[in-house]
């Protein structure tokens, strides 16, 4: 086993709180793309002249909905499955060790994988709510209009993800349970992030304990943070050499 992962090993056996910060590069193993590298979702929706922070907006949902949907249908059309580090971090978690994921993901692999402490920093893709009364709906339950638009069936306002796009601040209640999350835990994993996006980069900086490690496909600034390991590998890799 490498030296590095036999570290990494060392820090998660010898932690009694784990936090896992993760980002978009955890799920690309499992086919969803990250977001700003060469083949993310905001640099091909760029190449094609389409503004994400125009288009994945609340007021873009609003005003132009049948647009906003057509582009959500691409997206639905992908059922991803947990990789290797959302199993294996899974397993650690059912043999007794106090593993606790903050995610700025959408998509349900950690829970999928069999996490049971999971905080969602920017909400989640399992269920939508409509945006005049608020009642919520699972996406396999939502009627469409002749437009394809997700209607509430109580008052036909949009019905919608459940999550956090341009223009929207994450859940501050969330927020403030992962900075006590932070503070509590020995070590801290930060994996497949860019580390960019206000306000769940600041995060980071609430940790307190031990040891930071960073697995990533290229160097953090983590500002005066100090890193202990890092890892230059995708995410899921790194993991499955430790199972």
């Amino acid at each position: 086993m490498d030296p590095e992962i036999l570290l990494l090993k060392e820090y998660i056996e010898q932690a009694n709180m784990v936090t896992f910060f993760g980002g978009a590069g955890v799920s690309t193993e499992s086919g969803i793309p990250d977001y700003r590298s060469k083949e993310g979702r905001y640099t091909k929706m760029k190449e094609r002249q389409e503004n994400p922070q125009k288009i994945l907006n609340r007021r873009f949902i609003l005003n132009y909905p049948e647009e906003f949907f057509k582009y959500r249908a691409k997206e639905e059309q992908v059922k991803p499955k947990p990789n290797a580090a959302h199993k294996t971090l899974a397993g650690f978690e059912k043999n007794g060790k106090d593993i606790r994921v903050l995610t700025q993901n959408v998509d349900g692999l950690h829970q999928q994988a069999g996490h049971r402490y999971v905080l969602e920093l920017h909400g989640n893709d399992r269920t939508w709510y409509c945006m005049t009364c608020g009642r919520i709906y699972y996406p396999d339950e939502i009627k469409r209009d002749e437009k394809n638009i997700p209607r509430c069936y109580v008052d036909h306002g949009i019905v919608r993800p459940n999550v956090t796009y341009f223009g929207e601040n994450p859940r501050k209640h969330v927020l403030e349970k992962a900075k006590e999350v932070l503070k509590k835990s020995d070590l801290l994993i930060i994996a497949g992030t860019s580390l960019t996006v206000f306000p769940a980069k600041n995060l980071i900086h609430s940790f307190e304990g031990d040891y930071v490690v960073v697995i990533n496909d290229e160097p953090l600034k983590t500002g005066d943070l100090d890193i202990d390991l890092f890892i230059e590998e995708p995410v899921g890799a790194t993991f499955g050499k430790l199972a």
